[in-house]
């Protein structure tokens, strides 16, 4: 365990790109527990940033500090648990296929490749402008496109395992095919699976604010992107309704980016990754 921890210690790309997404969860910790209203509108229109209003409001008076907070916990229910149901869904497909290979294999790869040739934010802004765009049918388009980049990497790894020498001996000991890719395989390909993951969280938050920038968004939360969208018509009278969004924007992304970069150099996993 002691090289391992150094490994991690060393790696100051994932240092950093915790460090910022332990913020981004105390932000979001904050906002839960606080209770106050983003959408709350104030006499104080477009007043600068001051002891009593860190960042500024908005012209509608709204406190864009307490927007930008509760914009956190957006982008963290966007970008979880897209990633983790593309992940599950992608490791059963990717080990299946590369673990029996032959029809199997051929009949998922296919499915892989056309899902991965439909543009995912275009899909995104079909759904959103046909069933409307709460944020639950936004994260089920992204993690209906996610997941077939993460079968196809895992379908690599478990092709180069299920002829290793332990699992040919796993198998000589009667270990069913369960046990095998559940014990001996999936293990292995998990760090490709976490690597990944991370980068299509950032994927996610980028396209949730895409759409809200385009007006596509769910209107019953806050988002960075309507909040720049909101700024466009101010931007030379009042800087900070664009600056301080596009900061939490920008940061959120370049932590997930950080941290996954971390770990891929942590567990030497290839850059090929990137989704």
């Amino acid at each position: 365990m002691r090289p391992f921890s150094l490994r991690f210690r060393r790696r100051r790309r994932l240092l950093a790109g915790l460090a910022l997404l332990a913020g981004v969860a105390v932000a979001a910790a904050v906002t839960a527990t606080a209770g106050a209203d983003p959408f709350l509108p104030s006499e104080d229109t477009l007043q600068s940033p001051s002891a009593r209003h860190p960042f500024g409001t908005d012209e509608l008076g709204r406190d864009i500090l307490t927007r930008v907070l509760n914009g956190t916990w957006t982008a963290l229910r966007i970008a979880i648990p897209p990633a983790l149901v593309a992940a599950a869904i992608g490791t059963t497909v990717g080990l299946v296929a590369g673990y029996f290979g032959g029809i199997v294999d051929e009949i998922l790869l296919r499915v892989i490749e056309f899902v991965l040739v439909v543009p995912r934010f275009l899909l995104a802004l079909v759904v959103a402008a046909l069933f409307g765009a709460d944020l639950w049918v936004v994260g089920a388009v992204l993690a209906a496109t996610f997941w077939p980049h993460t079968a196809r990497l895992v379908r690599g790894e478990t092709i180069s395992l299920r002829e290793q020498p332990y699992v040919e001996a796993a198998r000589s000991l009667g270990a069913g095919h369960a046990r095998v890719l559940t014990r001996h395989v999936l293990p292995l390909t998990l760090p490709v699976v976490a690597v990944n993951s991370s980068f299509q969280a950032g994927q996610a938050v980028l396209i949730e604010s895409g759409l809200a920038f385009l007006g596509l968004g769910d209107r019953d939360v806050v988002s960075w992107g309507s909040m720049l969208a909101d700024a466009q018509s101010y931007l030379a009278l009042a800087w900070w309704t664009s600056v301080f969004p596009g900061l939490a924007l920008g940061l959120f992304v370049v932590a997930v980016n950080l941290a996954g970069d971390g770990m891929a150099d942590a567990w030497n996993v290839r850059s090929t990754v990137r989704a």
